[in-house]
């Protein structure tokens, strides 16, 4: 099907080349591979204005809501593995008083609240106003609203930074990442989450894939291309890996032993990069 779209002016979001191959013809618009970087974006792209709006929509934040992320359990779950994570690279920062956390895309506020009743001075960002507004009625105004460029905070002013699946949302991830260098402390750690597109699951699915959610997701990675991105926005320390995902709705109904052989499969597949997400640690030292 033609799209009229023109593929020629569309650059890679991260390495800028021209070179990119039609992955996926989508209803709306097509998920097109780059040939430098293997990063995966979809044209057309939106702009901020649109994004915004999408975000404020009623019926986005109520799907948000009804999803297993928002759930008390991920929530904490996920707050156990980051701090699993700074204990393994920068372990110091959990003795630290006075130690601040950044959160960026916080949505509603749910990590930061764990984080704030575990001792850290919290700050969120939100593009959405509407989720913005209610997180701060539980957090008492942390939360700022808009996209982490725009916004005026202080370079070396943070301990950690997260950014849990926010990245994928970005018309233009290269500036954010160049950003959080930049707000990260000399000693501090940054950890970034985003759907894997050399998963095993995105393999097997294909566009059926469950993150290709245009225009909430615009810009997938696998592992060669976040750690291109990585590089492309100077950061030297890090490391990339894949992860299991938390739980796996589609198989809860399946008739045993399919959910535990499943389940098996997924907990394995990281070692070989195949996992469901992609996380990254980001180190501001050098040393």
């Amino acid at each position: 099907m033609d799209l009229g779209i023109n593929l020629d002016m569309y650059d890679c979001p991260v390495c800028q080349e021209n070179k990119h191959k039609i992955l996926y013809t989508l209803e709306e618009g097509k998920l097109l591979t780059c040939q430098n970087c293997q990063l995966v974006f979809y044209v057309p792209r939106p702009t901020p204005k649109q994004l915004t709006d999408f975000y404020d929509q009623q019926s986005y934040r109520q799907d948000y809501e009804q999803s297993i992320m928002s759930s008390q359990d991920f929530v904490e779950n996920r707050y156990r593995e980051l701090k699993k994570i700074i204990t393994k690279y920068q372990p110091s920062l959990l003795k630290k008083s006075n130690k601040t956390f950044l959160d960026i895309g916080c949505g509603i506020g749910d990590l930061l609240y764990l984080a704030m009743n575990d001792g850290w001075q919290i700050t969120g960002t939100e593009i959405s106003a509407k989720a913005s507004d209610r997180a701060n009625q539980t957090l008492g105004d942390h939360i700022l609203v808009g996209d982490i460029l725009s916004l005026d905070l202080q370079e070396n002013s943070f301990d950690v930074i997260t950014i849990y699946h926010v990245i994928e949302h970005l018309i233009d991830p290269i500036p954010t990442l160049e950003k959080i260098k930049k707000l990260l402390k000399p000693e501090g750690i940054a950890f970034i989450e985003t759907p894997n597109t050399g998963s095993l699951g995105a393999r097997i699915r294909g566009k059926k894939w469950s993150h290709i959610i245009p225009p909430e997701h615009i810009t997938y990675f696998d592992i060669y291309s976040l750690k291109y991105a990585l590089k492309t926005a100077e950061i030297t320390k890090f490391k990339v890996f894949s992860n299991a995902p938390y739980i796996i709705k589609s198989v809860e109904n399946w008739i045993q032993p399919l959910p535990l052989i499943i389940n098996f499969i997924y907990q394995v597949v990281p070692i070989v990069g195949l996992g469901a997400a992609l996380q990254a640690v980001i180190l501001k030292n050098s040393k």
